[in-house]
């Protein structure tokens, strides 16, 4: 008949990683989650050593944990060690867990070490030596920057949606524009007071843009600018293209796409739209 299986030591609420997760000892934090606890090694085997430890108190090794509570778990040392090796650029990683004194545990909460590793290091099946000295802060500040990017990596901007000019019209309002600019900036005098105007396209038409003083040094002849959250002011019965405080007018580095269709038709501006008073 099998022997039983020897009986974990007892719980020791004070153990080094209880404290941390109690946040009565500091610890590097690289990763959080609802069962979940990751932090730099205080003295690392090598650059990036990480430490997995569960939320969940009162096991004294892994595989004293209930199932599914083990199940969950796991999944996040999966996710933190994914993210240490692409952190570090790492060849491989050790992920390594023991359970019992007999196999070298030393803290009785169940923890894992994610080691990352390069080609050329692995020393047999023996653990890489402990730094002597504790890792500093001005050390691990950098560590945690690669780890925080692997583990949320930024996602990549979209790229803007421009309207068309073609597709303006009277109403037309919140739209995104990319547009050449064709002419120098013109000085309007008016009786509300002093506006900028200048002439804009695409290869789908043109149309005057209405500028504050503060956009005008932004738009200069041949660049290509974006309008966001751009509507249409009507002056004197013609459309032109303007923004409010909610809106941008801003230098675009993307090229045009096609030539800039000048053809006088196509002038949104040089149409005199009839105001219809509202009865």
């Amino acid at each position: 008949m099998a022997a039983d299986t020897p009986a974990a030591p007892a719980y020791d609420g004070e153990n080094i990683f209880a404290k941390i997760l109690d946040k009565k000892v500091p610890c590097y934090k690289i990763y959080e989650s609802r069962t979940t606890l990751a932090f730099l090694d205080a003295y690392p085997m090598v650059e990036g050593h990480t430490l997995v430890v569960p939320k969940l108190k009162g096991h004294p090794d892994l595989l004293s944990m209930p199932p599914a509570k083990a199940a969950d778990f796991l999944s996040e040392v999966q996710k933190v060690a994914r993210a240490v090796q692409k952190a570090f650029d790492a060849e491989g990683v050790n992920i390594w867990q023991n359970n019992g004194a007999a196999a070298g545990q030393t803290v009785f909460h169940p923890h894992f070490h994610i080691v990352p590793r390069k080609a050329g290091t692995l020393d047999g099946f023996r653990y890489p030596t402990s730094a002597k000295e504790m890792l500093s802060t001005e050390a691990a500040r950098p560590l945690m920057a690669k780890l925080e990017e692997a583990l949320r990596p930024k996602a990549p901007l979209r790229k803007a949606k421009f309207n068309k000019v073609s597709s303006i019209k009277t109403s037309s309002k919140g739209m995104n524009l990319k547009l050449k600019v064709l002419a120098d900036v013109e000085v309007v005098e008016a009786k509300f007071g002093t506006f900028y105007e200048v002439l804009c396209g695409d290869d789908t038409g043109t149309v005057v843009i209405s500028l504050r003083e503060e956009l005008k040094n932004v738009v200069k002849k041949d660049a290509v600018i974006a309008m966001r959250n751009a509507a249409v002011k009507m002056v004197a019965g013609h459309v032109r293209m303007a923004v409010d405080k909610w809106g941008k007018v801003e230098a675009c580095n993307e090229e045009m796409e096609g030539e800039v269709d000048m053809a006088t038709e196509k002038n949104l501006s040089a149409t005199e739209y009839e105001l219809v008073a509202s009865a």
